[in-house]
C-alpha cells in the first residue's frame, strides 16, 4: 500500500460523522507500524481483523507450502494456536487504536477479531480475556448459533461485531440479541456505557449476488438494475436501524445508561475492473455509522472520493422499489439473501481452515495458493 494522500477527502468523511475502519481482510499482512501512522494521521479509526492476513503472513515468513523453516505442528494443536496468534495481533493493534477509544469515550477506536472456527460463547469470552483491552470487540456470525453466542458475551459485558446480516429482517434478529445480551448485562449489575457493539452489513457480495441473476435476464431494464441492490439493502437496514432506536424497547435501554450500537458498512471493495471506485463509500455516509476500508479503497477516497453529505436518511421508501423492481426482473430478495448467508458461512469456514492449515504445515482443502512474486491479490472472501 503506498502512502494514502488527498486526506482531507477522509476529514471530510470525519465531519459528517462516519468513522473509518481498516479492512484487516484486505491487509496483506499485519502491520502494527503502519496501522499507527493511518491512526496519527486521522485516516483510520478501527480495524477488523480476522485470519486473512495472518495466513498471508506465515505463507510469506515460512515458504509454504513447500518451503524451508514452515511451521508444522500436529492439527490437534492448530486452534489454540490460531486462537494464541489472532489475540497477540489484537493486543498490538488495540494498544495502537486505545487513544482514539479513550478521545471519543469509548465510542470509536475499536479492534474486531473475527473468532473460529469455533464461534461459541466460550471461544469469543476466550479470546476477548486474551485481549485483555477494553477496545476489542468480538465477531461473531449473525446465525442463530452466532447471535445466541453474542447475547451470552453482552451479558458479559464483553463488546461484540455481528455480521454479516443482509436484511432489514435480519437486522432485527442481531439487535434482539442484542438488547437480550444488555437486559442480561444489566441484571447482572454491569455498567451497560461500557458494553459496545457493532453490526456488519455487506456491499459488493449483494451487487455480485443480485448481478448474476439478473444477467439471466436479456432485457435492458435488469441490465440497468445491476449495481442497484446493495445500496438499496444497506440503506433499508440502516431505515430499520433508525426504527430501532425511535422505540420504546431502546429508550428503556437508554435510560439504563446503554449506548446504541452502530451499523458498519463492509466489503466496500467495488468490484469493477479498473482502479477502485469509491461509490459505496460515497453513497453511505451517514453520521454514527462506520465504513470499513480496505488499504486499495482507502487511497482510492482519499484521492477521488466524493462524498456529498447524508444519503441514507429518509431512502427508505425509494430502496424499497429498488427491490421491487429486482423481484419483478428475476432477483428475488429473500431467496438471494439466504443464499448469501450460506455463501458468506462456508467463505469463514474456508478462512479459518486455511489459518489452520498453514499453522498444521499443510496448505490443506481450505489453504490458500503460493503467494506470487511481490505478493498476491487477497483472495475473495465470499
Amino acid at each position: 500500500m503506498t502512502e494514502v494522500c488527498g486526506a482531507g477527502i477522509i476529514s471530510l468523511l470525519a465531519d459528517q460523522g462516519v468513522s473509518r475502519w481498516l479492512d484487516g481482510a484486505e491487509w496483506q499482512e499485519p502491520n502494527p507500524r503502519r496501522l499507527a501512522r493511518l491512526v496519527d494521521d486521522g485516516l483510520i479509526t478501527g480495524l477488523a481483523l480476522g485470519p486473512d492476513p495472518l495466513t498471508r503472513s506465515l505463507a510469506r515468513r515460512a515458504g509454504w507450502p513447500s518451503g524451508p523453516g514452515r511451521p508444522v505442528r500436529p492439527v490437534s494443536e492448530a486452534g489454540p494456536a490460531a486462537e494464541a496468534l489472532l489475540a497477540a495481533e489484537g493486543r498490538r493493534a488495540c494498544d495502537v487504536l486505545l487513544p482514539v477509544h479513550e478521545r471519543t469515550g469509548g465510542r470509536d477506536g475499536h479492534v474486531t477479531l473475527e473468532v473460529g472456527p469455533i464461534a461459541d460463547a466460550a471461544t469469543a469470552l476466550r479470546l476477548a480475556r486474551a485481549v485483555d483491552r477494553p477496545n476489542v470487540l468480538v465477531a461473531l456470525p449473525a446465525g442463530p448459533d452466532g447471535l445466541a453466542a453474542a447475547a451470552d458475551c453482552l451479558a458479559e459485558g464483553i463488546g461484540v461485531d455481528l455480521g454479516p446480516v443482509l436484511s432489514p429482517a435480519h437486522y432485527g434478529r442481531a439487535a434482539d440479541a442484542w438488547m437480550d445480551g444488555l437486559r442480561r448485562a444489566h441484571r447482572a449489575g454491569r455498567d451497560l456505557s461500557a458494553v459496545r457493539a457493532v453490526v456488519s452489513v455487506p456491499l459488493a457480495p449483494v451487487d455480485a449476488a443480485f448481478d448474476e441473476r439478473l444477467r439471466l435476464s436479456p432485457s435492458d431494464a435488469a441490465r440497468m438494475m445491476r449495481g442497484e441492490a446493495a445500496l438499496a439493502s444497506a440503506r433499508l437496514v440502516f431505515h430499520r436501524h433508525e426504527q430501532l432506536l425511535a422505540g420504546p424497547d431502546w429508550h428503556e435501554l437508554a435510560a439504563l445508561g446503554a449506548r446504541p450500537h452502530r451499523v458498519r458498512w463492509t466489503d466496500t471493495t467495488d468490484r469493477v475492473p479498473g482502479p477502485p471506485g469509491t461509490r459505496y463509500v460515497d453513497e453511505l455516509v451517514v453520521r454514527g455509522a462506520i465504513t470499513t476500508l480496505g488499504p486499495a479503497t482507502l487511497e482510492a477516497v482519499a484521492e477521488r472520493g466524493n462524498p456529498r453529505g447524508d444519503a441514507v436518511t429518509g431512502r427508505g421508501r425509494a430502496a424499497a422499489r429498488v427491490l421491487d423492481s429486482l423481484e419483478i426482473l428475476g432477483a428475488p430478495y429473500a431467496p438471494t439473501t439466504r443464499a448469501l448467508a450460506a455463501r458468506a458461512a462456508s467463505s469463514r469456514a474456508a478462512r479459518w481452515s486455511a489459518l489452520l492449515a498453514a499453522l498444521s504445515g499443510s496448505p490443506g482443502r481450505g489453504g490458500h495458493p503460493r503467494p506470487a512474486e511481490g505478493g498476491d491479490p487477497p483472495p475473495p472472501r465470499w
